[in-house]
C-alpha cells in the first residue's frame, strides 16, 4: 500500500481528490494526510513520509514551489494539481512531472497510478527535476531553458538550445545534442514536438524534429538539410515549402 499527502488551499479540492483516491485506488493508495498550505504540508510530509504528494501550485500565502525549499532531497513523487494556464502545464511536462487538471477525474488518477507503479525515481533525480521546473517557471517569458530527458538510467537535465534534433525510434526517440552525444528517451517524437518551443523547433519529417538554429544549408531541389556539424537530414516533400518559409522568417 502506497501513501499520499494532498496539499491544496481549497477544502473542496482536497476532499474531492481524497474521495476519488479512496473510491478507485483504495487497495493501492492511502491518503495519509492533508494540508491547506505549504507550512502545513511540510509538517504532514515529515509526519507521514508519503510516496506521493499531490500539490496545488497557486495558493494564497505561498506558491506551491516553496514547498521544496524545506527539503534537501525529494524522496516522494510530486503530482501537481492545477487549473492553471497552459504555460504552467507545459513547464511541468518539460520537467517530466505528472499533473492533474482540476476538476480531477478518476480516469486520470488511475492512469497516474499505473505510471507511478512502473517507474519510481531516486530522490536526487527528483531534486534535479524540481530545479529544472522552478527555473523554467520563474523565467516568466513563455520560454523554457532546460528539459528533463527520461532514459533507462533516470533523467538527464539538458539545455533546450543545446538539442540539435530528435529522431523517432518507434515509441522512443533519440535526442542529439550539440556536444556530440545522444540519449534514447522514453518519449515519442510527437510528445517531444508538443513540449519543445515551436519558435525554435520544426518537424521536418515524420522521423525528425529539428532545432532551426543548427541549419547550415537547405538544398531544396533534394529536400536535404546540412547541419552545422556536417550531418544531413531529409525533409519530407510535403513539409519542404513550410520549412523554407520558417527559415526565411528567421533570417
Amino acid at each position: 500500500m502506497f501513501t499520499s499527502v494532498i496539499i491544496d488551499d481549497e477544502k473542496h479540492a482536497r476532499m474531492t481528490l481524497s474521495q476519488i483516491i479512496r473510491s478507485f485506488l483504495g487497495n493501492k493508495l492511502k491518503v495519509a494526510g492533508m494540508a491547506s498550505s505549504v507550512a502545513e504540508g511540510v509538517k504532514v510530509i515529515n509526519e507521514h513520509n508519503p510516496d506521493i504528494v499531490f500539490l496545488d501550485i497557486e495558493m494564497p500565502s505561498q506558491n506551491g514551489f516553496a514547498l521544496f525549499q524545506h527539503f534537501e532531497e525529494i524522496p516522494f513523487e510530486v503530482v501537481f494539481c492545477t487549473a492553471y494556464e497552459q504555460y504552467a502545464i507545459e513547464a511541468i511536462k518539460v520537467a517530466a512531472f505528472d499533473y492533474l487538471l482540476k476538476p480531477v477525474n478518476h480516469d486520470d488518477i488511475l492512469a497516474l497510478m499505473e505510471r507511478f507503479e512502473k517507474s519510481r525515481r531516486p530522490a536526487e533525480i527528483n531534486k534535479a527535476r524540481i530545479t529544472t521546473l522552478v527555473n523554467n517557471f520563474s523565467a516568466g517569458d513563455n520560454t523554457f531553458n532546460s528539459i528533463a530527458l527520461p532514459t533507462k538510467d533516470g533523467y538527464h537535465m539538458e539545455k533546450i538550445p543545446d538539442i540539435v534534433f530528435c529522431r523517432a525510434m518507434e515509441s522512443y526517440c533519440e535526442v542529439h545534442l550539440r556536444k556530440q552525444i545522444s540519449y534514447l528517451v522514453s518519449r515519442t517524437l510527437k510528445e517531444m514536438e508538443e513540449i519543445m518551443p515551436g519558435d525554435l523547433f520544426f518537424r521536418i519529417h515524420k522521423s525528425y524534429l529539428l532545432n532551426l538554429n543548427y541549419v547550415q544549408t537547405f538544398i531544396k531541389a533534394e529536400n536535404l538539410i546540412i547541419l552545422q556539424n556536417g550531418e544531413q537530414l531529409e525533409v519530407a516533400h510535403r513539409r519542404s515549402d513550410e520549412f523554407l518559409k520558417r527559415l526565411t522568417r528567421r533570417s
